[in-house]
């Protein structure tokens, strides 16, 4: 059976009488033209807010985010000096622009001692560094280090402690690059290269 509609109309003052035969498809397609014609403009959301990146970066949906940091937040009231719920809590802060609390809730975490205050001290150090604060980044970085390698391979495995061992190098060479003058707040990209250079050098350092 074939569905369609007519419609048909007079002309005023004129004889002629016009039929116009339109399938379901043409009619669907045109309630789809009107909804994208007179839809309203979407504003800017409050969630929106939080997004502090730009349109080019990766997708991620910021609502999500803010759930999973209440149910953290929720866990660590419970469980305060859980290194593993201080790291994901504060790298979500982080990554929507909320360093200082990222710093707060690290730190908070990292004063109860606990086979993972490794991690709440590499929180700690990973907040300092998303603020390009590379000597402090550095400093917490060693103390994750110290309390990972004190810890036992149970709560600090193998590959978390190359993990972290490589991120610290990488600060201390940024440290010691400071001390040339570089700034990676107003020059990051000189920053960047002074940075690939210091690292060539440790590395041929190393090797001979």
């Amino acid at each position: 059976m074939k569905v369609g509609y007519v419609a048909s109309w007079t002309r005023p003052g004129n004889d002629v009488r016009v039929s116009l035969r339109l399938g379901l498809v043409d009619v669907c397609a045109i309630l789809v033209l009107l909804v994208v014609l007179f839809m309203p403009e979407q504003g800017m959301s409050i969630i929106g807010a939080y997004d502090h990146r730009g349109k080019g970066d990766k997708a991620r949906d910021v609502q999500y985010e803010l759930a999973t940091a209440g149910r953290l937040q929720t866990a660590l009231w419970v469980d305060p000096g859980n290194g593993v719920l201080a790291e994901e809590y504060a790298a979500i802060m982080s990554d929507l622009g909320r360093h200082d609390m990222a710093l707060r809730i690290g730190g908070a975490a990292s004063q109860i001692e606990s086979p993972t205050t490794w991690k709440s001290l590499s929180a700690v150090s990973s907040a300092f560094a998303d603020r390009i604060d590379i000597p402090n980044a550095a400093a917490w970085a060693e103390k994750a280090m110290v309390s990972c390698e004190s810890t036992g391979d149970a709560a600090c495995p193998a590959h978390e402690k190359v993990r972290l061992r490589l991120y610290l190098e990488q600060l201390r060479l940024g440290v010691e690059v400071l001390k040339t003058g570089a700034d990676p707040k107003f020059d990051p990209n000189g920053f960047r290269r002074e940075l690939t250079g210091a690292h060539r050098t440790s590395r041929r350092g190393k090797s001979n």
